[in-house]
């Protein structure tokens, strides 16, 4: 691993910033009204918006900008998008502190193909996005976004809002908000346009867009937007210190899967064997490296379109919509399917076995614990991976259109103001899974008989009729094509959702009330929602079975839907207005009253205020409670399988003591295998687990405390420093018991009748936790949880000079987490600073981004420092790399405007070419790929990239 020290980091960045300029924005010159010069602006206020364009404020209904807002909220400029090459948006908010790692184009196996926001680390499913302030469709019933769906041509700022606001938006924003701001007033025709390059020379990225804006008469205005992006793959076969597979333990390469090539046999009684070329069995198996055909950087490609419009029907009423399509393809290749140990009965005259394997599959006499059927075959378990396939495919094709319309403007004479719509949205997710093998057709061509002519021919003659030709799984001989054309099969699924939304909010001035100490009233937002949403989903029926062996069991979740109608109230109040020792003195309060079909009523509100001295200090502290009702994956998930974490198996290996044996024994291992040793540890770290939903389940119930400071002394123009607490904490929180969890309160427990200890399901063949459909770890969702995260944020932002002439910033933000834990029926699992089984990926105590701008007119060079903390491995690890240290990155640009219609980027990523921390592929952490955590690292190494922008 190539790590460099701090000292010579900060001398290299220094260089390089006088050369090259980071992934921030040019500095806000005081004479030009350019954007903020940062990758993330901490907003000390409300967000300044363009002349004539609506005021956008995440967090509130209420735009008056002279109340601030008592909740932290951070702004990115559509600039710093551009300037960085963010190609989709996931990159650019990955890297704010406040973000734990979602699913991204690092996400090959686990993965589905989207892009997720985490904030906070508490899930994608508690993350509300928005765009415009209106709420974005989920991708399928887990509820999650896929903000691929969301081009960059038309971001004006990204503002997000950490902590609860379920009071202002209502279900899901649990852990926050982030609300993408539109252009919807630019005039003129615009293209924009990027390509980046790894060092390698592969990893190529392209992303074009064209936006034209004009005036409909005097009246109204029309944006039209078109985009167009492309990712190529990258697969770990291209990175050295990724494309072996390694143990954990000790990083040694002997840890490649047990379903390897050639075959392996699980044999009752005796130790796993594996086929030779001279035909015998060896004890010393050797284990197939999956990692090479597995993408560190999945393939995209995404076009689209937007239209926003807004017209004048009167001088007080403003008819606005929007329409939007994407579609978008991204492709998924994971290791071959395999047999994966499933028991199939062999007899002793199949052709294809050897004298060494008939005589371990059927001699009772040298091995009386084989299991011998009573018409004479021998259950064996096969273990052969079928590399001829060159891996399984994934494609999943989504297309997503959304429309919105809605009036808004005077509400008569009042001076309130309404703001109505209607949105109609819908996802089509089709999923093509390729090259899985069929566990019943598998049966059949495995179960091979001499044909009487010298050939071999399949037993069943009714598997001949339907195309049966038989496998060689006994010899280091490959398999035919015509072998291969009868026993893969192709699966499909097919998610689609729907939302509608219809809303009503009428907002204003309460001009009765009001302080006498104050200048300005009281305001006040009402309104009402409603919410209905779909969710369908479709499999294949031999997807649907269980019948593939690799791909598991799908499952339909047929025409599921709720609804929730939903009345809320906002309240903000002016207490003291430009008084000596108080500058300002607010207070906020709000409520959601929210009825679900499938969860009953609920109520979210909020209560806080903000406290300014003197000019250029204010201090603020928000209480929220918010809530998240189960949806409808949580709700109506079928039982199927799939896999889970689980590093030790407390059964596996020699000198089990005689108290687990029993346990053990109860679960459905052997005594023989206990006493041999012959139970094998999980395979790279997982075990076969069973999922399913709840319809039982209550919705989750959050409070979350904001406590916070602004400083921005009048005598240093340009600075602003942000400090805030949270605390976040979930009742309620739906959750299934992990693997890990049930196997180790299982054990801990001693009994054999102990609630976990019957949700474990051993193999009859070896004693393990994998093989077929009836091996494995039960786990269903519940309301079991606690979970609570609480932290400081940092924000430091401070420019000058002019544009015109020589100008400079500097940015930082900084998250410290101070606690990440869950409880789980009365144990506590701390994940702050800890990676692996439990917490899975690594959630750093200490992150930060800072940037540092230095520009001459129109030059601007920028250095930004990206930190991701130090992490330790979990009380349910053990591994080499138990302690990754803390890692930095440096990313450089240079910007030259050329006049006012043209602006050239050029800029270098992971300057340092900065290899990630190898902990190798048996840890237990689900999110582990290529032998690290591809999610939060960089696999991709030094990368360099090119961007034009054209203003007509």
């Amino acid at each position: 691993m190539s790590k460099t020290t701090p000292s010579i980091y900060y001398a290299g960045a220094a260089g390089l910033a006088l050369a090259l300029a980071s992934l921030a924005n040019p500095a806000m010159a005081q004479d030009a009204a350019a954007p903020a010069a940062v990758p993330a602006t901490p907003a000390t206020d409300t967000p300044a918006a363009d002349a004539g364009s609506e005021i956008v404020v995440t967090g509130s209904r209420i735009d008056r900008t002279d109340l601030a807002a008592s909740s932290p909220v951070s702004v990115i400029s559509a600039d710093t998008l551009k300037t960085v090459n963010t190609v989709t948006v996931e990159q650019i908010l990955a890297v704010n502190p406040q973000f734990a790692a979602g699913l991204n184009g690092a996400s090959n196996n686990p993965g589905d193909g989207s892009a997720t926001l985490d904030l906070r680390g508490l899930g994608s499913k508690r993350t509300l996005v928005l765009v415009n302030g209106k709420r974005l469709p989920v991708y399928d019933a887990t509820g999650s976004v896929d903000v691929n769906q969301i081009p960059t041509a038309l971001i004006k700022n990204v503002q997000v809002l950490t902590g609860g606001a379920s009071a202002v938006y209502g279900s899901d924003a649990i852990s926050g908000v982030v609300n993408f701001v539109l252009d919807d007033k630019f005039t003129g025709l615009k293209f924009d346009g990027g390509a980046q390059v790894t060092g390698y020379g592969d990893g190529a990225q392209y992303d074009a867009s064209l936006v034209g804006g004009f005036n409909i008469g005097d009246r109204g205005h029309l944006v039209l937007s078109a985009n167009y992006s492309k990712r190529e793959g990258v697969k770990y076969s291209a990175r050295s210190f990724s494309n072996k597979t390694l143990c954990s333990d000790d990083l040694s390469e002997t840890c490649g899967s047990s379903n390897t090539s050639p075959t392996a046999f699980d044999i009752p009684g005796a130790s796993r064997q594996q086929v030779t070329a001279s035909g015998g069995l060896t004890s010393d198996v050797a284990g197939y490296n999956y990692n090479p055909v597995n993408y560190a950087q999945t393939p995209f490609e995404r076009w689209g379109g937007m239209a926003l419009w807004n017209y004048d029907v009167s001088d007080h009423v403003e008819l606005y919509g929007w329409g939007s399509y994407q579609h978008i393809k991204t492709v998924q290749t994971l290791a071959p399917t395999a047999t994966a140990g499933y028991s199939f009965n062999i007899y002793s005259d199949n052709p294809y076995l050897s004298d060494a394997e008939r005589t371990a599959f059927f001699d009772t006499t040298a091995n009386p614990d084989l299991q011998i059927n009573s018409d004479g075959s021998s259950t064996i378990g096969i273990r052969r991976r079928i590399t001829e396939t060159e891996g399984r495919v994934e494609q999943h094709t989504t297309t997503t259109w959304q429309a919105l319309m809605g009036l808004r403007g005077d509400f008569f004479d009042t001076g309130f103001k309404f703001d109505t719509s209607v949105q109609y949205a819908q996802v089509h997710k089709h999923t093509l899974l390729e090259n899985d093998l069929s566990y019943t057709k598998l049966t059949n061509a495995i179960d091979a008989v001499s044909d009487g002519n010298g050939g071999v021919q399949c037993r069943s003659a009714s598997a001949r009729a339907a195309g049966c030709v038989p496998i060689d799984v006994f010899s280091v001989n490959g398999i035919t094509s015509d072998a291969l054309s009868y026993v893969l099969e192709n699966a499909t699924q097919d998610d689609r959702t729907t939302q509608f939304v219809a809303e009503g909010n009428l907002s204003g001035d309460l001009k009765f009330l009001q302080s006498p100490f104050a200048a300005a009233p009281a305001a006040l937002a009402v309104g009402a929602t409603y919410r209905r949403e779909t969710a369908d989903t479709r499999v294949s029926d031999n997807y649907a079975s269980g019948d593939l062996i690799y791909y598991g069991q799908g499952f339909n979740i047929p025409n599921k839907s709720y609804n929730v109608k939903e009345a809320y109230a906002e309240f903000k109040m002016p207490l003291v207005q430009d008084k000596p020792g108080i500058q300002a003195l607010d207070i906020e309060a709000g409520y959601r009253y929210a009825d679900y079909s499938i969860a009953g009523g609920v109520s979210a509100y909020k209560f806080g205020g903000d406290y300014a001295p003197v000019e250029g200090l204010r201090f603020r502290a928000n209480f929220q409670r918010s809530v998240r009702a189960p949806n409808l994956y949580e709700l109506y998930l079928p039982t199927t399988s799939g896999t889970g974490n689980l590093q030790t198996d407390p059964c596996a290996g020699a000198n089990v003591a005689a108290s687990i044996q029993t346990l053990c024994i109860a679960q459905g291992a052997t005594q023989s295998e206990l006493n041999k040793g012959s139970i094998p540890q999980p395979t790279a770290g997982q075990v076969n687990a069973y999922y399913g939903g709840n319809v039982d389940l209550k919705p989750e119930k959050s409070n979350t405390i904001t406590v916070g400071m602004v400083v921005e002394p009048r005598r240093v123009p340009g600075l602003s420093l942000t400090l805030d607490y949270y605390d976040i904490k979930i009742a309620n929180a739906i959750t299934y018991t992990s693997a890990t969890t049930v196997v180790s309160k299982c054990f801990a427990s001693g009994d054999v009748n102990n609630a976990y200890c019957q949700m474990i399901h051993r193999s009859s063949i070896d004693g393990s936790l994998s093989g077929d459909t009836s091996v494995g770890v039960e786990t269903l969702y519940d309301n079991v949880a606690v979970i609570r995260t609480r932290g400081l944020d940092f924000g430091l932002n401070f420019r000058r000079g002019r544009q015109s002439a020589f100008h400079y910033g500097f940015n930082f933000a900084g998250t410290y987490v101070i606690k990440n834990y869950s409880v789980i029926d009365g144990e506590t699992y701390e994940c702050a600073g800890k990676f692996g089984a439990q917490c899975d990926t690594p959630t750093p105590k200490w992150k930060h981004v800072a940037s540092l701008n230095i520009g001459w007119k129109n030059l601007d060079l920028t250095t930004r420092w990206r930190l991701i903390g130090a992490v330790k491995e979990d009380e349910y690890t053990d591994i080499e790399k138990s302690h990754i240290p803390a890692y930095n990155y440096f990313d450089e640009t240079a910007n030259i405007r050329v006049n006012d219609k043209y602006t050239f980027s050029l800029g270098m990523l992971n300057v340092f070419n900065t290899k990630p921390p190898i902990v190798g592929d048996t840890s237990g952490a689900t999110s582990v790929a290529g032998s690290t955590f591809a999610t939060v690292y960089d696999v991709m190494g030094r990368t360099f990239f090119a961007r034009v922008s054209a203003n007509f």
